[in-house]
């Protein structure tokens, strides 16, 4: 009989493989399952990252329109109040009137009324004059809100809810007027509609489930979208991670919140961010589901590559991963990098400085070359054609700037420059003798042989300046010396000479001393209407009555004012004096308002409107009666300050009007931003639009633009009766011109404005027909 131990077969071997083939599969899965947790843990905390970069990016455009908002308003409620004591609050006539007009030209504002500090209801302008409004007494929210006001400081946004006259969701944003000894006098109220604030957050491309909103500091929400349960949703105080965030970090501007929120009872990831000058936050959040489903299709695919083959899976997230990161290279690269030449900007210069020098190197050579004359380019040949010259010239720029080894930037306009590290001045002046030669080499532009030439300016670190900023102003003092010197000329700091020459000290000493002994004057250049010839305004241009050298046109003075940074006291004497005339003209009963010109130093100014709003205030002289003038260079320099300086001005009512329009590089979006009512045509394509078919397109496609935009156009440079029929026949609504007037000083002007009605068209025709 047989062992029954021996006659079972040895399955030994095939167990043993068995068992090792299981684990090869057990480690294969391991590995891949790690894998997956891995990425998906990565892709977790990705999407969490550019969910809430997006979502920060969505706080801080709501901040912005909101600041916008708010921001005029806390400079229109202080400016109405004191209109208001002055009307005198007992006349409720007048009160009611000064708000009328106040509300005619600010749309965003529902109503303005006038409360007194108890909370009675005296003036709404929703209303007529003097009609029986509603008594607050009976709605204890509205009155309790109002009361809360009397406690308030300054610009106080009070609680959103129905009005009582709109019947609509409105936000009251109120100032206590107060008397001398700071006793509350009345409570002036702007009621501005919800759904005007969170119009522009519709048309955001949002995920789903996306909330917007405005909260005070106190929790009460001034505005949300979406919004449920709205009576709870504006009278309640939340009480959520938003608020917990704020409490636990009181000083911080930005950050972010997460968990079960008070709006919706949903538990929500967002994004804050404060608005400085006023109690209140911006917020975005979304639902967590929205961020697990944005997860799951990202992991998704690469979860079904992972199955198919690890090594596939990693090469396509590899592949993935790179495009996302070249995507926000280009994004990054594209604002750090000049429209028009493709060079890096000033902003990348900065930065390129700022990293480098921080390294703190043996030295660093900065060139800084500035083309002569090139405007007129642009004059003779047109701006597109500019815009080749300048691509060329910017080529050769970079072509020698890279082989010496240098950084090569687009500084703006007509200017370049040069970063040599490492470079010593033999090297840096080599290099600019080098940019000369190649800019001098002959240029073909529309069948025109041009010849380039420029000045350079060379700044050394650390011998002339010790940080970046410092260097930038090293190198402008050598351009400066350079451009004095002539054409084609390289300037090397001169550390005791430096910003103060004895030219550029001279010069100073004699602006101080003009301005104190009254020697500038100010001449007028008519401003007429194109259909019936009356003259509708004046430009206010300076002149220089020195006593040693006679009148000096401003073409010799202002570049130097400029240059010597004394251009912002000269704006604002033309500006001061330009306001007394416009309001002698209205009292002897000319209607007629004063354009006045900015320079890009007034422009920059921090205190701009807060100037030009005391000026105003002190010639009693109402905004409406003043156009500001700013040239396209300067607003396109950096357009979404621009936007806000523009915006600022509008709000005090001052008119608007974009100067030498069709010589700079303005951007059809941006233009229809900005809130100027006014294009001015360049004279250089009004000079020759009787006899050149190309300025004569040009000057119908601006016309064409500006009346598609709401627009009205002005043609500077009118200098015969035929460009002024042209013009006429054209559409334009304003002109400019020695045909039309010359600059002349305010006695002449009022003698032609007392002459034929104010009409310049028919001494002009007549002019014409003697010649």
């Amino acid at each position: 009989m047989k062992n029954p131990a021996r006659a079972r077969p040895d399955t030994s071997g095939e167990f043993d493989s068995l068992r090792v083939w299981r684990r090869v599969i057990v480690y294969s899965l391991v590995v891949a399952v790690t894998i997956i947790l891995g990425f998906a843990v990565w892709a977790w905390l990705n999407t969490l990252q550019q969910q809430r970069g997006k979502l920060r990016i969505e706080a801080r455009l709501t901040a912005n329109s909101a600041r916008a908002l708010f921001a005029g308003l806390a400079n229109d409620l202080p400016y109405l109040s004191r209109q208001i004591n002055v009307a005198g609050l007992e006349s409720t006539h007048r009160v009611y009137a000064l708000l009328s007009a106040y509300q005619r030209y600010h749309p965003g504002v529902a109503s303005l009324v006038l409360f007194s500090p108890g909370g009675s209801m005296r003036v709404n302008t929703a209303r007529p004059c003097c009609a029986v409004l509603p008594d607050t007494r009976g709605h204890p929210g509205i009155y309790r809100s109002l009361l809360n006001t009397l406690h308030a400081k300054g610009l106080w946004t009070g609680q959103t809810q129905k009005g009582l006259v709109l019947g609509k969701w409105r936000i009251p944003i109120r100032y206590v007027i107060r008397s001398a000894k700071g006793e509350p006098r009345a409570i002036l109220q702007a009621s501005v509609l919800l759904k005007t604030l969170t119009r522009q957050w519709h048309g955001a491309a949002l995920p789903a489930g996306t909330a917007v909103g405005l909260i005070r500091t106190d929790g009460v929400h001034i505005a949300r979208l979406p919004a449920s349960h709205v009576q709870r949703l504006y009278s309640t105080p939340a009480d959520g991670p938003l608020m917990a965030q704020l409490k636990a970090h009181p000083a911080q501007a930005e950050g972010g919140f997460g968990g079960v929120v008070f709006s919706d009872s949903a538990w929500r990831i967002g994004e804050y961010v404060k608005l400085d000058e006023f109690p209140l936050v911006a917020y975005a959040s979304i639902p967590l589901g929205v961020l697990a489903v944005h997860w799951g299709e990202s992991i998704a695919p690469v979860v079904a590559l992972v199955m198919l083959s690890l090594a596939g899976f990693i090469v396509l997230s590899r592949r993935q991963i790179m495009r996302e990161q070249r995507h926000v290279e280009e994004l990054a690269l594209r604002r750090r990098r000049s429209a028009v030449t493709g060079l890096p900007n000033r902003f990348a210069l900065m930065e390129w400085l700022d990293a480098n020098l921080a390294r703190g190197p043996a030295s660093l050579m900065l060139l800084r070359v500035d083309l002569d004359d090139f405007h007129d380019i642009n004059a003779a040949l047109g701006p597109d054609a500019g815009d080749r010259a300048l691509q060329e010239a910017a080529r050769r720029i970079r072509v020698t700037g890279q082989a010496a080894g240098g950084f090569v930037t687009h500084a703006g306009g007509d200017k370049f420059d040069i970063a040599l590290p490492g470079a010593t001045l033999v090297n840096a002046n080599g290099l600019a003798q080098s940019l000369l030669h190649a800019l001098g080499a002959p240029l073909e532009i529309d069948g025109r042989m041009l010849r380039l030439q420029a000045g350079i300016g060379i700044g050394c670190y650390p011998q002339d300046a010790q940080d970046s900023a410092g260097l930038l102003r090293v190198v402008d003092s050598a351009l400066y010396g350079a451009k004095r010197d002539g054409k084609s000329h390289i300037g090397l700091y001169d550390p005791v000479e430096g910003d103060l020459s004895s030219v550029r000290l001279n010069f100073q000493h004699a602006v101080e001393r003009a301005l104190a002994a009254n020697e500038f004057v100010l001449h007028f250049q008519p401003i007429v209407d194109m259909q019936d010839g009356r003259i509708v305004g004046a430009e206010a241009l300076v002149r220089w009555l020195d006593p040693e050298r006679g009148m000096v046109p401003p073409a010799e003075f202002i570049p130097l004012a400029e240059a010597t940074g004394r251009i912002g006291a000269i704006g604002q004497w033309v500006f001061h004096h330009a306001c007394r005339s416009a309001a002698r003209w209205l009292r002897q009963g000319h209607d007629l308002h004063v354009a006045v010109n900015l320079s890009a130093v007034q422009f920059a100014s921090a205190n701009l409107a807060v100037r030009l709003r005391e000026e105003m205030l002190s010639a009693n002289l109402a905004p409406s009666r003043v156009v500001i003038e700013v040239t396209e260079t300067a607003v396109m320099q950096d357009v979404e300050r621009s936007l806000g300086v523009l915006n600022a001005l509008h709000a005090l009512g001052l008119g608007m009007a974009i100067d030498d329009f069709g010589t700079g590089y303005s951007s059809l979006a941006y233009l229809r931003r900005l809130p100027a009512q006014t294009i001015k045509i360049d004279q250089s394509f009004v000079r020759d639009v009787d006899t050149d078919s190309e300025d004569l397109a040009i000057v119908r496609a601006i016309v064409a633009l500006a009346r598609a935009l709401g627009r009205k156009t002005v043609a500077e440079g009118i200098e015969n009766a035929q460009q002024w029929k042209l013009l006429q026949a054209i559409g334009v609504d304003y002109g400019q011109g020695y045909w039309l007037g010359r600059p002349v000083p305010e006695d002449e002007l009022r003698a032609l404005l007392g002459s034929n009605h104010g009409r310049v068209t028919a001494v002009a025709q007549q002019t014409t027909t003697q010649r």
